[in-house]
């Protein structure tokens, strides 16, 4: 009996490390990154051109580099043995450990997916480019993100935040394609460090800042587009009945080079059908991210933002992430920010995703 309650209590305290060790990784998450002067494990593919030293850009100029970790969080690169800094570039040095990929396993003569001028991007699902990533942890100056910054909506939210103030339970609904599904997250892909997707950490974050209820529900499925969204909208969302819906397509329907007004319609037919159901409800349409460059899934996904903003007005706001990525793809690569190299965005970028919507949320 006293052995099975010495192995109970050692469970006990391993469960709370790991809940511990789970608060401050979303913590750190969710610092916003234009405001803070450390930039939190900032994802990095480590990439050899033509026989070089594996090398990639930072986002921020560095003034000091605080730490170099694999993406799992659990292994640190020593600077001078496995790393260097040098003209406005991180490099691996020789015979460092830490993981890169070359422009030819990039780009291979093989694949699924043509590459615009010829050759194939290479897709993988799961967690092959979370293990080929590194983190970077950095000091910079500040004000330096040049990007959109969210802005609080209390006014046009309004019962929303009506209901995070007064402590009301709050249901908020997750309804979009395979990244709202959560896909190539690391707590998806059930490898450290475990990092939900934006709708887990958005609903975390405004249980923790608010200290109320808030019940979330995600229905999103891979795959799928805006005239499914619009298929569907009665059992994936209005049947639940949630007080506030994020939307979140437009990836597989700029694919397919839907017209942007179609995409303009699907969503306001959504809108209606949960407001006939609901008056009350309110909603955050979220424009996508863009889809690799260098493949053929590039098509209308730039254009949505414009008739997403049309849409929006009391009860009604747009987190502009097609905006956010674009600004960062003019600092970083595609693969520093992916989850299979196609669509889909790994955890730095799922982190842009959440900080973005609660900038919204949260004043």
């Amino acid at each position: 009996m006293k052995r099975i309650k010495i192995i109970g209590l050692l469970l006990l305290c391993s469960s709370m490390q790991l809940m511990a060790q789970q608060k401050d990784m979303i913590d750190t998450a969710l610092i916003p990154f234009w405001k803070s002067r450390i930039m939190y494990n900032e994802s990095v593919l480590m990439t050899s051109r033509n026989g070089e030293l594996p090398s990639s850009t930072l986002l921020f100029a560095p003034e000091k580099i605080l730490s170099v970790k694999n993406s799992a969080l659990n292994i640190t690169y020593k600077k001078g043995v496995d790393w260097t800094y040098e003209n406005g570039q991180l490099k691996l040095l020789k015979g460092s450990k830490a993981a890169y990929m070359t422009t030819a396993e990039l780009f291979p003569d093989k694949g699924i997916f043509p590459k615009k001028d010829g050759g194939f991007v290479l897709y993988k699902e799961g967690s092959f480019f979370h293990e080929h990533q590194l983190a970077v942890t950095y000091k910079h100056a500040r004000n330096v993100w040049d990007g959109p910054i969210p802005a609080f909506q209390w006014g046009v939210l309004p019962e929303t935040m009506n209901k995070l103030k007064k402590k009301s339970k709050l249901k908020v609904l997750l309804f979009g394609d395979s990244i709202a599904a959560e896909c190539n997250a690391s707590a998806f892909s059930n490898v450290l460090p475990y990092l939900p997707s934006f709708g887990k950490l958005v609903s975390e974050a405004l249980r923790r800042y608010y200290k109320t209820e808030v019940i979330f529900d995600n229905t999103a499925v891979g795959g799928m587009d805006s005239n499914w969204g619009r298929e569907n909208v009665q059992k994936s969302v209005v049947d639940h009945n949630p007080d506030l819906v994020i939307l979140a397509f437009g990836m597989n329907d700029g694919t397919a080079k839907m017209d942007p007004q179609v995409f303009k319609a699907n969503t306001k037919a959504m809108i209606d059908k949960v407001k006939m159901n609901n008056p009350l409800a309110e909603f955050i349409l979220v424009s996508t991210t863009m889809p690799n460059p260098e493949s053929n899934f590039t098509g209308t996904q730039a254009a949505f933002k414009e008739v997403l903003q049309a849409l929006t007005g009391k009860g009604i706001v747009l987190v502009d992430m097609t905006a956010v990525h674009t600004n960062l793809l003019r600092h970083k690569s595609f693969q520093d920010m992916t989850g299979n190299d196609i669509n889909h965005p790994n955890d730095f970028l799922i982190r842009w995703y959440a900080q973005q919507i609660l900038g919204v949320l949260i004043p």
